[in-house]
């Protein structure tokens, strides 16, 4: 995963504002080019002109904490935000796409829909939700252990180390209410801790792992036993996550949250950001 084209999908709202700032953040700390996105409606009674000033100004106003802002390419596209965002990226070639995140309740989500939503059902690029205010230092990668919950990994530790930060990994194996740190020797799961250990024995000082000094190498992997969801809220609380990497497989249902998909309930009740990897 490169860090190099950076997309922030802007409106008038506080959390477009923080999509803006972190975005710029983010690129400032990886040298990565930044594109602000904002899509209108095809029925816009604004001009062209007017719709790319008021752009422009509520991009400097997001901008204005920063003491040297960095340069920032502003986009416009029309039509639903849920659609163009993504296609916008991908047509742009963007490594991320950062939204910010609006908290709204299942009803709200049911009845008024959601674009974060919407744009991470159907992004081939991976998506960076922020709350109101985002840091870059301790990362949390969520695996399951199966083939295409491998393919999180690296991401996840690319990005951790494009930004400069540390990684932990957490494994929820689900078996019933078990619960508690559960450390199997056998199966899916300890293939899996197999192949983190090695991995973090093989980079240099265990970088970008965090990995305290005269430390274990399975210090920095944490294995719960019992509800995937509860198992990895606990464990972003326990170590202060900023930010949680996870898996998303594309499409299915709009609206409200379907009980069975643990990446969506995940990337709303994550009170940190949430990074999902496409699959």
């Amino acid at each position: 995963m490169q860090l190099q084209h950076l997309v922030a999908a802007a409106d008038d709202s506080g959390e477009g504002r923080a999509a803006v700032l972190t975005a710029a953040r983010l690129g400032q700390r990886c040298g990565a080019k930044v594109t602000v996105l904002t899509v209108v409606g095809v029925e816009t009674d604004s001009s062209d002109d007017q719709v790319r000033r008021e752009h422009e100004a509520r991009v400097k106003a997001a901008l204005s904490s920063l003491p040297e802002p960095p340069r920032i390419h502003l986009a416009l596209a029309k039509g639903l935000p849920g659609v163009e965002v993504g296609r916008f990226a991908e047509t742009h070639q963007a490594d991320l796409v950062v939204i910010g995140r609006k908290r709204r309740s299942e009803l709200q989500r049911l009845l008024i829909g959601d674009t974060a939503d919407s744009v991470v059902r159907r992004s081939r690029t991976p998506c960076l939700f922020v709350p109101d205010r985002q840091d870059f230092e301790r990362v949390l990668v969520a695996l399951d252990g199966t083939e295409r919950g491998f393919a999180v990994l690296q991401p996840a530790v690319d990005f951790t180390r494009a930004i400069g930060g540390k990684l932990r990994a957490v494994i929820v194996e689900p078996a019933g209410e078990g619960e508690g740190v559960h450390r199997p020797v056998t199966g899916r799961v300890a293939r899996l801790v197999k192949v983190l250990s090695e991995q973090i024995r093989s980079s240099a000082s265990g970088e970008p792992w965090d990995l305290p000094k005269d430390s274990k190498l399975d210090s920095a992997i944490t294995v719960y036993h019992g509800s995937i969801v509860e198992g990895i809220l606990r464990e972003i609380g326990r170590i202060r996550s900023d930010i949680l990497v996870l898996g998303f497989r594309r499409g299915g249902p709009a609206g409200v949250i379907e009980a069975g998909s643990v990446a969506r309930r995940l990337t709303h009740e994550a009170p940190c950001g949430v990074l999902t990897i496409p699959l």
